[in-house]
């Protein structure tokens, strides 16, 4: 990070991070693809009611991640190897601490959770066949999140692509064969999603436990240490804060569009959220490269390079949120027939969905990309506030549009939500930016 320039560093971290999660983001749209074409619009509701209970697990394990990554970095630029070898051993301690208990919960609130959504017999019967295969590998689904990103805050972006990438394309190939070959549903695809983050975690591992890692652990480094993992899981707060609010979305969304519609306008929902997640994967992978480089940069005392780091992060996110939406307002019946195949009234549904849902679709990742800069400097509060705030502000918008636009204001309230909180965002973003400016300046006088 000290021996090359801010542009190149910054490429050499991002590009490995977004090619990873763009490709977790192409399999999540890949499972939609097979579902949809195996299962119609039935598979499509029932997985969507679903996923909102896994997210809790996805969120658990970004937390870890996220937390034990930033505070191995600050440490390594810092110059304290210890105390980062500590926060790299908490973190392997929490995968296991949280992922079983958190894994009995999916399993045991599964049935309660899909019938709560307004799902019939045969959605929530669907629903719980992918749950409880979840469930049962909790500590794996937390590892396929957490380690990548471990391995990745500790020099090694390529690694840790090379890991999602191995996990990501084999469990698009075991989609092929247990959804549309072997038609086992909902329970094959959860399966070849848990033999994919199997693969990807074990790859994570032996970068570890190799003498390649510049933070090797020994015995003593392998201690429980109640003070760094309650670090650990206050620097990641923000990161699950951002996973529970997109879980909490979806199920609000779905009740109400079970309410005013039909189990029909799920499934055009769920294919609006396929975009928007792929969108969003790939917001977070700018995120994942910036934010190992802006911890370095700000346990190492130089603002002027958390400045630079930060505008590239910018105009990378933002601007290709910018042209992806255009190009889903410009084809939206394009991207609907991808996952509808022959179904005329889900195409006609997420054709209208993707136009009314997803017109500020560029306005996630700037969000994303500013809590995680927040994050990155150990500012957690800040980063809280603005997740919070991002759960919260949906609430009076999906509480009330729909009063008065019926359907149309379920699927409007995200995008409005988006642009009240980005102005926020925005001001909060520009008193840190001048934070640093100054910090710089007096930085300068020094020398």
């Amino acid at each position: 990070m000290n021996h090359s320039s801010i542009t190149r560093t910054f490429w050499r971290y991002t590009i490995p991070s977004v090619a990873a999660l763009m490709i977790s983001g192409l399999y999540m749209v890949v499972d939609g693809i097979f579902i949809g074409h195996a299962m119609g619009s039935e598979g499509l509701s029932a997985i969507n009611m679903a996923w909102p209970l896994s997210g809790v697990m996805l969120a658990i394990g970004m937390m870890i991640g996220v937390g034990s990554g930033a505070q191995c970095s600050i440490s390594q630029g810092a110059g304290q190897t210890l105390r980062g070898r500590s926060f790299l051993a908490q973190g392997l301690w929490l995968i296991v601490l949280l992922g079983i208990p958190s894994g009995v919960l999916l399993v045991l609130a599964g049935p309660v959770f899909m019938l709560m959504q307004g799902a019939g017999d045969e959605l929530a019967a669907l629903g719980n066949d992918y749950l409880q295969v979840i469930g049962w590998a909790g500590p794996l689904v937390l590892g396929s999140i957490a380690l990548p990103l471990l391995v990745r805050n500790l020099g090694a972006p390529r690694i840790a692509t090379l890991a999602m990438l191995t996990g990501a394309l084999t469990n698009i190939a075991l989609d092929y064969l247990f959804i549309l070959v072997f038609e086992w549903g909902l329970f094959g695809a959860a399966l070849a999603t848990i033999i994919g983050e199997a693969l990807s975690s074990m790859l994570c591992l032996l970068f570890i436990l190799s003498r390649h890692n510049p933070l090797r652990l020994s015995a003593e480094d392998c201690q429980l240490n109640s003070t760094d993992c309650r670090r650990v899981l206050i620097t990641g707060f923000s990161s699950m804060l951002m996973y529970l609010y997109m879980s909490v979305v979806v199920v609000l969304h779905n009740i109400l569009l079970m309410h005013y519609g039909s189990p029909v306008e799920v499934a055009a929902y769920a294919i609006a959220g396929y975009l928007l997640a792929f969108y969003y994967m790939l917001a977070e992978g700018v995120s994942g490269g910036m934010q190992p480089l802006v911890s370095y940069f700000y346990g190492a005392r130089e603002p002027e390079k958390v400045r630079r780091v930060l505008r590239l992060g910018l105009l990378t996110a933002v601007g290709s949120g910018l042209f992806l939406t255009t190009l889903l307002l410009s084809l939206p019946e394009f991207f609907a027939r991808i996952f509808s195949g022959s179904d005329n009234e889900l195409l006609a549904a997420a054709t209208a969905g993707i136009r009314l849902h997803l017109f500020a679709l560029f306005l996630d990742g700037f969000i994303v990309l500013a809590a995680c800069f927040f994050q990155a400097m150990g500012k957690a509060r800040n980063a809280t506030l603005i997740t919070v705030g991002n759960m919260l502000i949906q609430l009076p918008f999906l509480a009330l549009l729909p009063l008065f636009c019926g359907l149309k204001g379920v699927w409007l309230a995200l995008p409005l939500s988006n642009i009240v909180l980005s102005a926020a965002v925005l001001w909060m973003l520009m008193n840190q930016l001048r934070q640093l400016k100054t910090l710089a300046g007096q930085s300068n006088n020094l020398v």
